[in-house]
């Protein structure tokens, strides 16, 4: 049986979204923050009864992050980093 308490944020996918967070995991080209935060949304996706902890162990993350991107996929339906504050960048990156 799980420990702790049942996840905040549930998450539950439709195909369309699916789909692509599929091809990001198996992309050889994929940024691997990119490919880490897809993994935790379909793991939630695919293991509704799994704790963030749970998840963080198969994904290989800290279930901090695992809360993090749990929360922020279910505000903002993307794995994109939020606008950062401040004077814009001079150099591209």
């Amino acid at each position: 049986m799980a420990r702790g308490p049942k996840p905040k944020y549930p998450i539950v996918l439709t195909p369309d979204e699916e789909r692509p967070l599929r091809r990001l995991v198996a992309a050889h080209r994929s940024a691997q923050t990119q490919v880490l935060r897809a993994k935790v949304v379909l793991a939630a996706h695919g293991h509704p009864e799994w704790t963030n902890q749970q998840i963080a162990e198969a994904v290989g993350g800290t279930d901090r992050f695992v809360r993090k991107w749990r929360r922020r996929w279910v505000e903002h339906g993307s794995l994109n980093d939020l606008p950062r504050s401040g004077r814009p960048r001079v150099f591209s990156p």
